[in-house]
């Protein structure tokens, strides 16, 4: 976890990580702030970091990392540290890449990807930047590779690790009852997954449906 000592020492840095990809990180590890309401973690979490929302970024206890979102929904987000940061890099948010449905087509998720691309690249000329600069800059301050064709298996490799046993999940009591924290993969086909891909919901849920489903 180097990283987190490089990224701490070095304000600048910080605050281009906040700007770019939302996560701040803490000065130092800290108990996870969703721990006042008997909530039971399945691996035992520590807090580096937080989004913009106020879900934090967590170490598990088998060194992969974990999130826990503010709006309760909880998993494994990538097996290191490193694997995290270098696909924030491409991938800006966790929450753009939520969708389930996008993961069970190869072809679906590429033409997602694609669409992801070039988008960000257009919302950064319109401020008379470059995307593939800002973010290759970005990379190489912690020694890591930016390469925007691999987004598809970096999105992928995220999907892996939220699905992979053992599962990070969460339980906590309310009154009687028990629940059952909701995944970081959404079930949601949200208006920003139709957009890059020029599909409805339907028709994506069906494009899901069919067999190219092998990485």
């Amino acid at each position: 976890m180097n990283q987190l000592q490089v990224i701490r020492q070095d304000k600048q840095l910080r605050i281009l990580w906040m700007q770019e990809c939302d996560i701040l990180f803490y000065d130092q590890l800290k108990e996870v702030e969703f721990s006042q309401n008997n909530e039971v973690y399945s691996l035992s979490p520590i807090a580096f970091a937080k989004d913009g929302s106020g879900g934090e970024y967590v170490i598990l206890e088998d060194q992969s990392i974990g999130f826990i979102g503010s709006e309760g929904q909880v998993g494994r987000v990538a097996e290191s540290l490193d694997d995290l940061l270098t696909f924030l890099i491409h991938a800006g948010s966790i929450s753009d890449f939520s969708c389930r449905l996008l993961y069970q087509n190869k072809d679906l998720l590429a033409k997602f990807c694609q669409g992801f691309i070039n988008k960000a690249r257009q919302n950064y000329q319109s401020k008379g930047e470059k995307w593939d600069k800002v973010r290759t800059l970005l990379a190489q301050e912690l020694g890591l590779e930016f390469q925007p064709e691999k987004l598809q298996e970096l999105a992928f490799n995220f999907y892996q690790s939220a699905i992979r046993t053992p599962l990070f999940t969460c339980k906590y009591g309310h009154g009687e009852n028990e629940y059952v924290c909701d995944s970081v993969l959404s079930d949601i086909v949200g208006l920003w997954v139709s957009e890059l891909v020029g599909l409805t919901a339907e028709e994506i849920e069906a494009f899901a449906n069919t067999k190219n489903n092998q990485m």
